[in-house]
């Protein structure tokens, strides 16, 4: 059997007596030891999942980013190929001037 050394006493509200008494174990003191190591062993699985839940919310912030960088390249390429069309319209007719004159 486990010693315990560290005889204390204090005092809680009415509020915290339904807790405890609503907690897993065979009286107060038990109840009360199974509580505060829950909670302490709760804290890191709870800070794991806020380190997880901060790495979505990063990148759901780069998302719109991205978007906006990739509708812009769009743009760009959608530019570039109305000029290439132009020019390409340009060296035909020259080509049909030139093999019109051929003729």
């Amino acid at each position: 059997m486990m010693t315990k050394p560290h005889i204390r006493s204090f005092r809680y509200s009415d509020e915290i007596a339904c807790i405890l008494n609503s907690y897993r174990g065979s009286n107060v003191s038990e109840k009360f030891e199974n509580l505060v190591t829950d909670a302490f062993c709760m804290v890191e699985k709870r800070q794991q999942d806020l380190d997880r839940i901060n790495e979505q919310i990063a990148q759901r912030r780069e998302t719109p980013h991205n978007l906006e960088q990739a509708t812009e390249q769009l743009s760009m390429l959608e530019k570039d190929i109305k000029s290439a069309k132009f020019y390409f319209g340009i060296v035909e007719r020259r080509a049909r001037e030139l093999s019109e004159k051929e003729m």
